[in-house]
């Protein structure tokens, strides 16, 4: 993670805010900055964890989103949360160039996606880096490939 240095400019007479961003590239770090910038509260959800307390989950850290006994369990680099809320909803607070619906019952994080494996006829198994691996479903197979070839 580069180091991220901040700096204010007062500037008599100016209605907005501008912020500029510089760096060498347009990575990762930079998006995410850009967008919690934009809006403070974007890539954040409110969830649960196991004690049942309630805090905010930056989707950066989410792995897979899947349904549970009519919540939603999230796990995530650091654990599971749980949220009480339709697929749909969660689907649409989500960043859709980082998450992938696969299911009815399950969304992954294209960031978190190690290999897609097509070679059995059919299917589509998801590896992810945490060593887990889920399935996609058949229905969700072509438009899965539409969106990896880019063409959505």
């Amino acid at each position: 993670m580069k180091r991220v240095n901040t700096r204010f400019e007062a500037e008599e007479g100016r209605r907005n805010i501008d912020v500029l961003f510089r760096a060498s590239e347009k990575d990762e770090q930079v998006e995410v900055l850009m967008t919690r910038v934009a809006d403070p509260l974007s890539g954040l959800l409110t969830v649960r964890d196991e004690s049942d307390a309630v805090l905010t989950l930056p989707e950066e850290r989410i792995v897979t989103i899947s349904v549970d006994n009519k919540k939603l369990r999230i796990v995530a680099d650091d654990g599971i949360y749980w949220l009480k809320m339709p697929m749909h909803d969660a689907e649409t607070m989500l960043n859709p160039s980082w998450f992938l619906r696969i299911s009815r019952y399950e969304i992954v994080n294209l960031r978190k996606v190690r290999q897609f494996d097509f070679s059995i006829s059919g299917t589509l198994r998801i590896d992810l880096e945490d060593g887990t691996e889920t399935w996609a479903s058949r229905r969700f197979i072509p438009a899965i490939k539409k969106r990896l070839q880019g063409k959505e």
